[in-house]
């Protein structure tokens, strides 16, 4: 069994892409983990094995219920909110998710006297931007600081690992769509990918760290095209991506998104693809909390392997 923490944390958003692996970090040191989820048993059963039998307990929810936000928060000494929403759907908008919902859980951390209070945002959070996802995490952020003036930001870049929608999208285009990629506007913006792994041991760690806003990148700057020739070549395959107008894109992901099927594209994608990471000089980082950044070529043939043929081995080995 583990040891105890004394940590007592809540984490809203836990059953998500990087949920799993702050709950693995917050159950392998011993904390107890209450985890409010929507939806019923499959949404959160691959949670249960990440803690010793007992401390991780799971509530169901709503987020606008704020009673039920309050009880969930109640004993905690510390509130991780991961939740986020990257496009508007019939039933929630980006600013019931990131502005309304980030507020309410903010409010009740406060008023239930919770001492620590991380909140997940992205970078290239900006009140000025075309995008309305990261407009509306920036107002996110203001309605936290507004409720909870000590809480700590966090603002991770495009994050990859097994389960991500980045290489694995790509990687899935390569194979499936005549070997094709396209590359919006060229493929000329520029991405600082951040590990899924480091984010969440970032995430444990700035519990114990002094409150302010933490960007959380990779240690290397690539372009998309980059990005997509790197799959290509670790697929065994011809880099043919071909040059795709953002503007149609746009037009082609608002078709998708009035369709009564799951969009293969939507806008604010496009945006989160052609708009460059840009970190704010001398901003706090993963060095500050303690982890360093692994860069995506470590560890991305692990879970991209499957996307190559089968008559593809892998290098032979020297004795």
């Amino acid at each position: 069994r583990s040891s105890v923490s004394g940590v007592v944390a809540t984490v809203f958003g836990a059953t998500g892409f990087v949920g799993r692996y702050v709950v693995n970090n917050l159950g392998r040191v011993g904390s107890q983990v209450i985890v409010p989820y929507r939806g019923d048993e499959h949404e959160y059963r691959h949670l249960k094995p990440l803690g010793d039998l007992g401390p991780i307990l799971f509530y169901n929810y709503h987020l606008w219920d704020y009673e039920a936000v309050k009880k969930y928060v109640k004993y905690s000494n510390v509130v991780i909110n991961l939740v986020a929403q990257e496009d508007n759907t019939r039933h929630y908008t980006l600013n019931d998710v990131n502005v309304n919902g980030a507020r309410i859980i903010a409010r009740a951390a406060k008023e239930m006297g919770v001492g620590k209070l991380i909140h997940v945002s992205a970078l290239n959070a900006s009140t000025d931007s075309p995008s309305e996802f990261f407009k509306t995490k920036a107002l996110g952020e203001q309605a936290v600081l507004d409720e909870f003036p000590e809480a700590t930001i966090l603002r991770p870049s495009l994050i990859f690992g097994a389960e991500d929608r980045t290489l694995n999208r790509i990687a899935h285009w390569k194979k499936h769509f005549n070997l094709t990629a396209p590359l919006l506007d060229g493929g000329n913006s520029t991405k600082q990918l951040v590990y899924v792994s480091d984010v969440a041991k970032a995430i444990v760690n700035a519990i114990g760290a002094p409150a302010g806003t933490y960007e959380l990148v990779g240690p290397k700057t690539s372009t998309l095209k980059e990005l997509v020739t790197y799959v290509s070549d670790l697929l065994r395959l011809p880099d043919r991506s071909v040059y795709f107008p953002s503007q149609l894109a746009m037009i082609i992901g608002r078709l998708a998104e009035i369709s009564p099927l799951d969009p293969i594209l939507t806008r604010e994608e496009v945006w989160r693809y052609i708009i460059s990471d840009k970190v704010t000089a001398g901003a706090p980082g993963l060095a500050e909390l303690g982890v360093e950044a692994t860069a995506y070529r470590k560890v991305a043939l692990s879970y991209l392997r499957r996307y190559r043929r089968h008559a593809v081995h892998d290098e032979i080995l020297q004795e």
